[in-house]
C-alpha cells in the first residue's frame, strides 16, 4: 500500500529530514492520478496497518491525525488517526518526494498549494466570535454609569478568518523561503538552514499545476511574503510592520531581509568581513533594524556584545540609522507600535491613529504571529 503525506504532516516531515528532502527522488515523472483503492492508504484501518510497519516519528510525524492524500472522497473513512484529503485529477509532475518504497511526501510547493485550499468551518468562527464579544463586554460594560448604552467595537469574524488563513499561509511560505525551520512538537527550531523554495520554483510549479482550487489564495500569500528571513521573530516583525491594515499590519514599505551591505575598503572601520548583513534593511533611506534574539544574545558574553556594538558603530559611520529590538520588544504590541512610528518618521510618513476595529485586529494579528 502506498501512502501520500500532505498538508501539516508533510510540512513536519520537510522540517525534520535533512535539507528538506532535496536529495530524495521526485515523483511522478509525469502528471498522473493517485493509485486507486487497495493500492494506497485510504481508510483508518489501512492507515493503522501502514503505521505499524513504518516508524513515522523517524520522519517527524508525531501528531495526529496524519494528513494523507486520496483520489476519491468515497474511498476514505473518518477517524482520529488519519485525515484524508481528496486530490481530484492528476498529481503534478515532481510534486512529491519518495521517502521509502511505499511512502511519499509532498514537496514544499505542493504543501503550500494544499494549505491554500483549506477552508474554515462556520461553527468555530461563530463560537470564537461569541467568546470575543463576551471578553469585550467584560472589559467594557455595555451600559455606562449615566444609563446610556455604549456601542461595542468588534472585528468582522468572517473577514478576520480570511485574513488569518492568508497570514498563516504566509508564515509557512516565509519559513520555507527562509533559513530557519520550526520544529514538530517537542523539538527545537533550527537555524542557518538552506531555503527549501523560492519565488522561481513556485512559479514553475504553478505553471505545471494550471488552474486549481487555492491558487488565488496562494498567489495572494506569496505577494505578502518576504525572502531570506532568518528566524520566526524576524518573520513576525516583518509581517506586523508591513502587512496592510486589512490584515492588522501597519502597512509600511517592505524592507530587505538579511541583505548584505558591502564594507570593502573600510579596513580601519571593520575587520569582520567584506560585508555586514542586517536583519531588516530599507536601502533607500539607509535604515537598519537589528534583532537581538534571546537565542543569540540571551547569554551573550563580552566578546559577542563588543562585536555587536562595533558592528552597529560601523553601520552608523557608513550613514545608516540603526534601530535595535529584542524578543521582548516584539512580544509587546505597545513596543511594536512605537517601532512602527519610529520607522514611519524615518520614511517621511505619518501613521494615523487606528480605529477601534483596526486596534482589535492588530491585537489579533500580533497574537497569531506570536503563536508560531
Amino acid at each position: 500500500m502506498y501512502a501520500f503525506l500532505s498538508h501539516t504532516s508533510a510540512l513536519d516531515v520537510l522540517r525534520t529530514i535533512d535539507n528538506g528532502g532535496r536529495e530524495l527522488t521526485p515523483w511522478p515523472s509525469e502528471a498522473r492520478e493517485l493509485p486507486r483503492h487497495y493500492n494506497s492508504v485510504t481508510t483508518q484501518r489501512m492507515f493503522k496497518q501502514f503505521a505499524s510497519e513504518y516508524d513515522l516519528a523517524e520522519y517527524g510525524i508525531t501528531r495526529t491525525p496524519v494528513d494523507l492524500l486520496v483520489p476519491k472522497a468515497s474511498q476514505r473513512t473518518r477517524g482520529a488517526a488519519a485525515h484524508f484529503h481528496v486530490w481530484k485529477g492528476r498529481i503534478p509532475s515532481n510534486s512529491m518526494l519518495r521517502l521509502d518504497k511505499f511512502l511519499f511526501v509532498s514537496t514544499p510547493e505542493f504543501v503550500l498549494l494544499q494549505m491554500a485550499g483549506w477552508h474554515s468551518k462556520t461553527d468555530p468562527i461563530i463560537d470564537n466570535f461569541a467568546r470575543e464579544l463576551d471578553a469585550i463586554r467584560g472589559i467594557s460594560p455595555v451600559t455606562s454609569p449615566d444609563g446610556t448604552i455604549s456601542p461595542i467595537s468588534y472585528d468582522n469574524p468572517f473577514t478576520w478568518d480570511k485574513a488569518q488563513r492568508l497570514v498563516g499561509l504566509t508564515l509557512v511560505a516565509m519559513e520555507l523561503m527562509g533559513t530557519y525551520r520550526l520544529s514538530p512538537p517537542g523539538g527545537a527550531t533550527r537555524y542557518k538552514q538552506q531555503p527549501l523554495l523560492s519565488f522561481a520554483s513556485m512559479e514553475q510549479f504553478m505553471q505545471r499545476v494550471g488552474r486549481t482550487y487555492g491558487r488565488n489564495r496562494l498567489c495572494a500569500s506569496l505577494a505578502l511574503a518576504g525572502l531570506h528571513s532568518a528566524s520566526p521573530m524576524e518573520t513576525a516583525l516583518y509581517l506586523m510592520l508591513c502587512l496592510p491594515e486589512l490584515y492588522g499590519g501597519y502597512g509600511l514599505p517592505r524592507p530587505k531581509l538579511n541583505r548584505e551591505i558591502p564594507v570593502q575598503n573600510h579596513e580601519r572601520l571593520w575587520t569582520g568581513g567584506a560585508s555586514i548583513t542586517p536583519d531588516l534593511l530599507w536601502p533607500n533611506i539607509n535604515l537598519v533594524i537589528e534583532y537581538d534574539s534571546d537565542e543569540m544574545h540571551g547569554n551573550a558574553g563580552p566578546l559577542k556584545l563588543a562585536r555587536d556594538a562595533m558592528r552597529a558603530n560601523v553601520l552608523s559611520t557608513l550613514g545608516y540609522t540603526v534601530l535595535r529590538v529584542t524578543t521582548r520588544n516584539i512580544q509587546s504590541p505597545v513596543d511594536v507600535e512605537r517601532l512602527a512610528h519610529q520607522i514611519a518618521v524615518k520614511l517621511g510618513m505619518q501613521l494615523e491613529d487606528p480605529s477601534k476595529e483596526l486596534h482589535i485586529r492588530r491585537g489579533k494579528l500580533h497574537a497569531l504571529l506570536m503563536r508560531q
